[in-house]
C-alpha cells in the first residue's frame, strides 16, 4: 500500500531543527577573557603603570602575550584533564585540578618570563609574584568559564529534550493517524456513511463531519505542544461517534468533564480510547460501554478511560501495549516523574486507565 503519510512525515521533519552539539566543559567563547582581560590585569603586575604612558604600553604588550599564551595552555590543559578523568569521583577530579593548574601555569609561564622582563624590565624581581597571580587568575577564569559552560550545557539539554519531545509527539500523532487511516477503518466508516445516505442522510452527513473533524484535529494539533482539554475531549467524542456508527448499539460511551482551564498534550487520550473500543469491547457480541471522565483532584488533572470489557470472571484485554507505552513515554518527556499512567483490570472485568497530570508544564 502506498504510504499516504510520507509527505506529511517529510514536512514534519523539516520543522524540527537538528539538535545542537554538546558544549565542552569550558566554552571557547570564554577565551576572549585572555584578550580583553590584560587591560585590567595589568594593574596586578604594576598598579602604578598608568603614571607613565610608556610603562602602560610596555606593560600591556607584556601582559597581553603572557596572558594569552598561558591562558590557552590552562584552557586546553583542563579540557584534556576533564576528558582523562571522566567518570572518576568529583573529589579526585577536584584534587587533580588544584594540582594540575599551577603546574600548567609554571610549565607554560616560566619560559615566557625572560621575554616579559625584556619588554617590561620594571617587573624584574617579580617573577614569583607574576606566576602566583597568574595561578589565581587561572582559577578565577576556570570558575567563570565553568559556570558559563554549565549554563550552556543546561540550555543544550533543554533544547535536546524539547527536540526529542516534539519528535516523539509528532511520531506518535502520525502513528495514531496512520492507525485510523488504515483501509479497514476508512472503508468501514465510509461504508457506514454510504449505507446511511439512503436511510438517514442527515446522520450520514453528521458521521462524515465527525470523521473529517477528528482527522483535521489530528493534523492541526500536531503543530501545538498543548491543547485545551475541551478540544481533546471533543476529538475523542468525534472518534467514538464514528466508531458507534460502525459497531451500532454494541458500543455505548460517555465523555464527561468538570475540569476547566486545563491543557493536555494533543492526541494523548486517543490510543487509550482506541484500545478500549477495539480490544475491550470490539470482539464481544453483546458489546459494551466506554467511559472517559476528566476531573480535578487537588492540583492535578485525573482522566479515566474505562471499559466494561468481557465481564466479571473472564480475562481482560491489554491490547498490544504499544498505545500505553506511547502515552507513558510522552508523559515522561513532558512532565518527568510528575505525571503517570496507571492501568489495570476493574472488579467488573473491564479495563481502566487513569492519567494523572500535574498543573502547569
Amino acid at each position: 500500500m502506498i504510504d499516504a503519510l510520507a509527505p506529511l512525515r517529510s514536512s514534519f521533519g523539516e520543522t524540527i531543527p537538528p539538535p545542537a552539539p554538546e558544549e565542552p566543559l569550558l566554552p571557547r567563547r570564554a577565551m576572549w577573557f585572555f584578550v580583553v582581560g590584560p587591560a585590567v590585569l595589568a594593574f596586578l603586575f604594576d598598579p602604578h603603570c598608568l603614571k607613565e604612558p610608556g610603562h602602560m604600553t610596555r606593560a600591556m604588550i607584556a601582559i597581553e602575550a603572557f596572558t594569552v599564551i598561558t591562558g590557552l595552555g590552562v584552557h586546553y590543559g583542563v579540557e584534556w584533564l576533564h576528558r582523562a578523568l571522566r567518570g572518576r569521583p568529583w573529589v579526585a577530579r577536584a584534587v587533580a585540578g588544584i594540582v594540575f593548574v599551577p603546574a600548567v601555569v609554571a610549565v607554560v609561564g616560566v619560559p615566557q618570563l625572560p621575554l616579559v622582563m625584556w619588554v617590561y624590565p620594571e617587573a624584574a624581581g617579580e617573577e614569583i609574584s607574576i606566576l602566583s597571580r597568574s595561578v589565581l587568575i587561572a582559577f578565577a577564569y576556570l570558575a567563570l568559564a565553568g559556570f558559563i559552560g554549565r549554563l550552556q550545557r543546561r540550555a543544550v539539554r533543554e533544547r535536546l529534550r524539547a527536540h526529542e519531545e516534539r519528535t516523539f509527539a509528532l511520531e506518535s500523532r502520525l502513528a495514531a493517524l496512520q492507525s485510523q487511516m488504515q483501509p479497514h477503518f476508512l472503508f468501514n466508516s465510509l461504508n457506514v456513511c454510504a449505507g446511511l445516505v439512503h436511510t438517514d442522510p442527515d446522520l450520514a452527513e453528521e458521521t462524515v463531519d465527525r470523521l473529517a473533524g477528528f482527522l483535521r484535529y489530528a493534523l492541526e494539533s500536531s503543530e501545538r505542544r498543548l491543547v485545551p482539554l475541551d478540544e481533546e475531549l471533543d476529538a475523542i467524542t468525534s472518534y467514538l461517534e464514528v466508531q458507534r456508527q460502525r459497531f451500532g448499539e454494541r458500543l455505548r460511551f460517555a465523555v464527561s468533564s468538570d475540569a476547566h482551564g486545563w491543557s493536555v498534550p494533543p492526541m494523548l487520550l486517543q490510543p487509550l480510547v482506541e484500545n478500549a473500543v477495539l480490544h475491550g469491547i470490539g470482539g464481544l457480541e453483546r458489546g459494551g460501554s466506554v467511559r472517559v471522565d476528566a476531573r480535578e483532584r487537588g492540583d492535578s488533572l485525573v482522566v479515566v478511560v474505562e471499559d466494561d470489557g468481557v465481564g466479571p470472571g473472564a480475562s481482560t484485554h491489554a491490547g498490544t501495549g504499544l498505545g500505553q507505552r506511547n502515552v507513558r513515554e510522552r508523559l515522561r518527556l513532558m512532565y518527568g516523574t510528575r505525571a503517570h499512567l496507571g492501568t489495570g483490570r476493574t472488579e467488573r472485568g473491564g479495563y481502566r486507565c487513569e492519567l494523572v497530570l500535574p498543573a502547569g508544564r
